[in-house]
C-alpha cells in the first residue's frame, strides 16, 4: 500500500476512537478499531493505550492471516485482532471494524439471546436480527471462536457479545459510527421497554449533578484518592445489599463484588445517603469506574429479568488480577 493511503487509513482509526470516546460507547482503553490495509493487513489500536492523544505511529500492522502483528517490536495489538482478521478474511467489503462497551447493547447482552428487531429498526440497523455471540473470557481463543461461529450464522454488521459489548462492521468509519449510535438508540429503547420504566441517562462520563459534585467535594478531603459519585437512579435498587459482575470489564475496574464494605473494590455503597461512592487514580479515572457501575447495574437489572447469574467468582478474580498487573499499567505508560 502507497505510504499516504497507509497514513490517511491509521488517521481514519484514531479519529474513530476517538469519536467512539467522545459519543460514550467506549471509556478508559477499552474497545478497540481497526481498519483494512490491504486484503492481506490491517491496522488496529494497541492494547491498553488511552485513545486520547493516540498518535497513529502507535497502531499496530497486523496480519489478516492470523491477527498476529507484522513486525517484531511495533507494538502489542489489541487482544481482539484475530477476532478482527476473521471478518476482513470473510468479508472483502468490510472495511472498517469496531468492538465497543456501550451501555445498554451491553446491559442487553444479559437477556441471553439473539434480538429480533421491529420492522422499523430493520432498515436502520441493516437487518432483522441482532445476533448475540457466547461469553468468554476477554481476549480468549473461545471468544474469538464464538464471534467466528456467530458471524459463520448471520449476516449482520452488529454483533451482541455476551456479557462484554458488541462488535461493528462497516464499510466506512461514518457507517461504523451510525450503526453504533443507531444500536444504542434501539437497544436503550428495548431496556425501558422491558424494565416498564422511563430511563434517565447521565448526559456524558464527566457529567455531575449538583449533589453527587457537592457529596464528591466532601469526600475527597478523606482521601488521596480521586472521587466520583454515583445517585444514578439504575444502581439506587443496589445499594443496600451486593452488586456482582454481570459484566466482564466491572469484574477488571470494580471488583469481584461491590457492597457498603468497600475492601479491594473500586466502589462502596452508602445506603444512607443513597449513592455509591467510586474511587480511580484520579477524578477522571473515578468517572470512568463510576460509568462501568452503572453500566453494570443496568446489565444487573435486565439479568434479573431473564434469570442469568453473574460471571461466576473465579473467574472476575481472575479478570481483576489481570487487569490491575497488565493493562492498567499499559495504560500509565
Amino acid at each position: 500500500m502507497p505510504h499516504t493511503q497507509e497514513t490517511e487509513t491509521r488517521q481514519i482509526v484514531v479519529n474513530l476512537a476517538q469519536d467512539f470516546l467522545k459519543a460514550g460507547l467506549v471509556v478508559r482503553t477499552w474497545g478497540n478499531f481497526s481498519a483494512r490495509l490491504d486484503k492481506d493487513t490491517f491496522v488496529i489500536t494497541p492494547s491498553g493505550k488511552a485513545y486520547e492523544g493516540m498518535q497513529t505511529s502507535e497502531l499496530v500492522t497486523v496480519a489478516t492471516a492470523d491477527g498476529k502483528p507484522l513486525a517484531e517490536g511495533s507494538g502489542k495489538p489489541s487482544s481482539e485482532s484475530p477476532m478482527h482478521a476473521r471478518v476482513y478474511q470473510r468479508y472483502s467489503k468490510i472495511k472498517v471494524v469496531a468492538h465497543t462497551h456501550q451501555v445498554y447493547a451491553s446491559a442487553l447482552t444479559l437477556l441471553g439471546t439473539d434480538i429480533d428487531l421491529p420492522e422499523p429498526w430493520q432498515p436502520v440497523l441493516g437487518t432483522t436480527r441482532i445476533p448475540l455471540s457466547a461469553y468468554a473470557l476477554p481476549g480468549s481463543k473461545k471468544l474469538h471462536k464464538n464471534m467466528a461461529d456467530t458471524l459463520a450464522r448471520s449476516d449482520a454488521r452488529i454483533v451482541l457479545m455476551g456479557r462484554h459489548g458488541a462488535f461493528i462492521l462497516a464499510e466506512t468509519a461514518t457507517e461504523c459510527l451510525r450503526l453504533a449510535e443507531d444500536m444504542e438508540r434501539f437497544c436503550t429503547h428495548v431496556y425501558a421497554e422491558r424494565l416498564g420504566k422511563a430511563i434517565t441517562h447521565r448526559p456524558d462520563i464527566q457529567s455531575d449533578n449538583d449533589r453527587e459534585k457537592s457529596l464528591a467535594q466532601k469526600w475527597q478531603k478523606t482521601t488521596q484518592e480521586g472521587i466520583a459519585i454515583s445517585a444514578d437512579s439504575e444502581v439506587l435498587p443496589w445499594l443496600s445489599g451486593t452488586l456482582n459482575p454481570y459484566l466482564d470489564d466491572f469484574a477488571q475496574i470494580c471488583g469481584v463484588s461491590v457492597s457498603q464494605r468497600r475492601g479491594s473494590a473500586s466502589v462502596v455503597f452508602d445506603p444512607a445517603a443513597q449513592v455509591a461512592i467510586c474511587f480511580g487514580k484520579d477524578e477522571a479515572d473515578a468517572k470512568n469506574v463510576r460509568a462501568v457501575l452503572e453500566k453494570n447495574a443496568r446489565a444487573a437489572n435486565i439479568a434479573r429479568l431473564s434469570g442469568q447469574k453473574p460471571i461466576p467468582a473465579w473467574e472476575s478474580l481472575a479478570m481483576r488480577l489481570v487487569y490491575q498487573l497488565k493493562y492498567s499499567k499499559q495504560a500509565n505508560r
